[in-house]
């Protein structure tokens, strides 16, 4: 379940901006509930208890929680068909996410939120595959 976060830190420096760090999570955490059938919310815990993302902010489980669930159903609706159209959509927003010109990122500023940035972000993603 770490494969998102740790191809994150390799390519970024000592201190990964914390936005990408979030959305990577998310990531991560999709990856696990389609492959595995396990509830977002138990997902979320499990990866949080592997990593120390969040682990000085009290409202990352939930904010998790939202961008996960949310972003399921992105792909559900992009994928229009077998849990394995899901998982292959999947993958390719992942790319598309990792490929991504961080010039053209939503970022949680200026009134826009982790969460909004993060589905933005996802939904990008989807998109560019779709």
């Amino acid at each position: 379940m770490q494969d998102a976060l740790d191809a994150i830190q390799e390519n970024e420096s000592d201190s990964p901006d914390r936005q990408i760090l979030f959305e990577s999570a998310a990531l991560a955490i999709l990856t696990h509930v389609l492959e595995s059938g396990t509830r977002i919310d138990l997902a979320v815990s499990e990866y949080l208890k592997q990593t120390s993302i969040g682990s000085d902010e009290t409202h990352v489980r939930p904010d998790l929680i939202i961008c996960v669930s949310d972003c399921l159903g992105l792909l559900h609706r992009a994928a229009d068909g077998t849990p394995d159209d899901v998982r292959q959509v999947l993958d390719g927003a992942t790319r598309a996410w990792r490929n991504a010109d961080r010039t053209r990122r939503l970022s949680a500023q200026g009134g826009i939120t982790r969460i909004q940035a993060c589905i933005g972000n996802i939904r990008r993603a989807i998109g560019a595959n779709s």
